[in-house]
């Protein structure tokens, strides 16, 4: 028969209670009971407090109570047929004293797991069914940032949901910073904390009230931080003298990219499938793989002399944002440009001025088109090419202001209206003598 017995294992004024629950001969277990005692004030004949004065009672009260509620769910666990270990006594222990026991669930690194791992069934941007890929990178390196996190300032400690809340978010949030973190990477962080929180709040775990007043951050960035390929640059860059293969292919995609302003994903998997002529008109038609839209592109002459030169052929995302990085170098491209570049590995990037030609990645095809044809193709279409949401996102992106269209409404307005004739004027020819 299981027996319970509560005992001491120091003789300090502060004393943990234990219980020790002997099933049988091979099941002994043991755990705190979450009580404490003067162990003066404990009585090793009969396994309990001493009754001398109410404190005292009360505590030996609440002890036989606890006896009565393992000896309950004993008989219980057997009908179940749940296992005996030191878990299930613990479980026991925390409902007596009316703890929520933690979960994995609970703990937000193995929440980020379970949302990474569902990735392939929850609802995306598109309304579609499966994150893209880049979402699933993004959030796996939250959870390698969470984990610093814990390292770094928690000595550790695993960070459990229902303990975020504004305050928590504020200490993450500077810690990012004093890192050296951009505010565009901080922001994304903070939109995953929220993400995170507020699925694990539909699925029944603990979380804080204040979750849905937690909100991001972003960079806004000046014009002159903004950094795109001139038509002026992209003609040195037509005769950079290259000699490898990879660099004159990889030209080919940076040139055409900066021609119809899609994400490097989307260029880099134009195939000949997706050159179509309309009209006698060639155009792209693609679907963008984060909005899920489907875009047709005109064929600028410049574009179509590209294709008709052998359309590249494919390469990675990564080698070609190591590749244009040559290519705009063998181009002559050293302009001082303000930006972040990776100096550490596993380190934030390092805000500075560095030679243009550094500052380069594959972004810079679809600012490249938006920013060029600003104010010679109507905003709402170029936006629509991009895959922007709204203008005014259209016009953060390429650094302008609402001020900018209102600059070109004028300009465009001023070819439509006709030039009003100036009213004849009536001069005096000859003036009649008195």
């Amino acid at each position: 028969m299981a027996t319970v017995k509560f005992l001491l294992q120091s003789k300090k004024e502060n004393s943990n209670i234990y219980v020790r629950y002997s099933i049988n001969r091979n099941i002994v277990l043991k755990r705190k009971t979450g009580f404490m005692i003067d162990a003066k004030d404990w009585s090793e004949d009969k396994s309990l407090p001493k009754t001398s004065n109410e404190d005292l009672k009360g505590l030996k009260s609440k002890l036989e109570k606890l006896a009565l509620f393992i000896n309950e769910a004993h008989n219980k666990t057997i009908s179940a047929g749940i296992e005996f270990d030191g878990e299930w006594l613990q479980l026991q222990i925390d409902l007596y004293n009316n703890k929520i026991p933690v979960v994995d669930l609970d703990v937000l690194t193995a929440y980020i797991q379970k949302y990474i791992d569902e990735a392939p069934f929850k609802q995306n941007a598109k309304k579609g069914l499966g994150l893209s890929n880049g979402r699933v990178q993004n959030l796996k390196l939250f959870k390698k940032t969470i984990g610093r996190y814990e390292g770094d300032a928690l000595n550790k400690k695993s960070i459990l949901i229902k303990e975020i809340d504004l305050k928590w978010v504020e200490k993450y949030k500077m810690w990012l910073f004093n890192l050296g973190y951009s505010p565009n990477y901080v922001g994304k962080n903070i939109a995953n904390v929220r993400t995170i929180c507020l699925d694990a709040s539909k699925n029944d775990i603990e979380t804080s009230p204040q979750i849905k007043n937690i909100k991001g951050i972003s960079e806004s960035k000046e014009p002159e931080d903004i950094v795109f390929l001139s038509e002026e640059e992209q003609e040195a860059i037509k005769k950079a003298p290259l000699i490898r293969e990879a660099l004159i292919n990889a030209r080919k995609w940076l040139l055409l990219g900066c021609l119809i302003g899609q994400r490097g994903g989307d260029l880099l998997n134009i195939t000949q499938k997706n050159i179509k002529e309309i009209n006698g008109i060639k155009i792209i038609e693609l679907k963008q793989q984060k909005t899920g839209k489907i875009v047709a592109i005109p064929l600028l002459p410049e574009a179509i002399h590209v294709i008709e030169s052998g359309l590249p052929y494919k390469t990675s995302l990564v080698h070609f944002n190591e590749y244009i990085k040559d290519i705009c170098e063998a181009a002559e491209l050293h302009t001082p440009t303000k930006g972040r570049k990776k100096i550490n590995q596993g380190k934030p990037n390092v805000k500075d001025t560095y030679p243009k030609y550094k500052m380069v990645s594959s972004h810079i095809c679809r600012r490249s088109f938006a920013t060029n044809f600003y104010g010679r193709i109507p905003t709402p279409i170029l936006k629509d090419i991009t895959g922007h949401g709204s203008e005014r996102m259209f016009l953060a992106y390429i650094g302008k202001t609402s001020y900018d269209s209102a600059y070109h409404m004028l300009e465009y307005f001023s070819k439509l209206t006709p030039k009003i004739q100036a009213p004849p004027v009536m001069k005096v020819i000859r003036k009649n003598a008195e």
